[in-house]
């Protein structure tokens, strides 16, 4: 073989290496912008989701890692006779991995599904995220399912501890949990929590108690003290026929009584 044929051969060797080389970028880059325009946004996802009288959906911004999560509810199974709860099934969906949830719970719930029978808060003034869903509701006395972000475990855990407060209310500000159950029209008690060591732990109970025969009302107040609930002050006055308060500085954790 002559040098010039041989020169011939290895540019037209060249040349095809260097075409496949190409056609090689070219597939890729538009494998890669298939795979962009594919993925959807989260909030694209919660569009798509079906939310009628037996399922719902919504959005957690975990505010870890994994960043936004999906929540997805459905009802299913009739409503038992003797509660009138019914199977509740809550899967956790990762945006960017929609094969499968990466996780899921039953739970039994009373009321159904709707767009205000979800919560969304940092329930353990942690700096994640966490979620609520409302289990029964009452006249004012209302109870909820909650899960707990836990960033290491990269996982909600649910909380057992929140299920048993009456309208559980989350204040940042104060990392303090209030709840409020009214038992008639002129009675209820106010709770307050606090997390210690992970715990959700009782700090105080502010009772306004119905109207005795005498037509007195009494409102008292009691805080843990020494592992137990200590009444710590009591009021009472002639009712009225309306619900009473008790001096509103007893509804702030950091007072004890202190005078002005």
């Amino acid at each position: 073989m002559n040098i010039t044929k041989f020169k011939t051969l290895l540019q037209v060797f060249l040349l095809v290496c260097v075409g496949s080389v190409l056609c090689s970028c070219q597939i890729n880059d538009e494998l890669s912008e298939q795979s962009k325009q594919q993925e959807k946004s989260p909030q694209q996802l919660l569009k798509e989701q079906t939310i009628d009288d037996s399922h719902d959906a919504f959005l957690v911004d975990t505010g870890g890692k994994l960043g936004i999560l999906l929540i997805t509810v459905e009802v299913v199974g009739k409503r038992e006779d003797d509660s009138g709860r019914q199977k509740t099934i809550f899967s956790v969906w990762n945006p960017k991995k929609m094969e499968q949830p990466i996780q899921t719970f039953i739970k039994k719930t009373m009321m159904g599904v709707a767009l205000e029978h979800h919560n969304v808060a940092d329930a353990n003034f942690d700096g994640f995220q966490d979620f609520g869903y409302l289990i029964d509701r009452g006249n004012q006395p209302n109870y909820w399912h909650y899960w707990l972000w836990n960033e290491k475990q990269t996982k909600f855990i649910y909380c057992e501890s929140l299920r048993d407060i009456s309208d559980p209310q989350f204040k940042i500000e104060k990392k303090v949990v209030t709840g409020w159950n009214r038992d008639s029209a002129s009675s209820g008690v106010h709770t307050f929590y606090r997390w210690i060591d992970g715990e959700l732990t009782l700090l105080r109970k502010i009772e306004i108690h119905g109207p005795t025969k005498e037509g007195m009302q009494i409102g008292t107040v009691s805080d843990l003290t020494d592992g137990q609930m200590i009444e710590v002050y009591r009021n009472e006055w002639v009712w009225n026929g309306e619900t009473f308060e008790l001096d509103s500085k007893w509804y702030d954790l950091d007072y004890h009584g202190e005078s002005e």
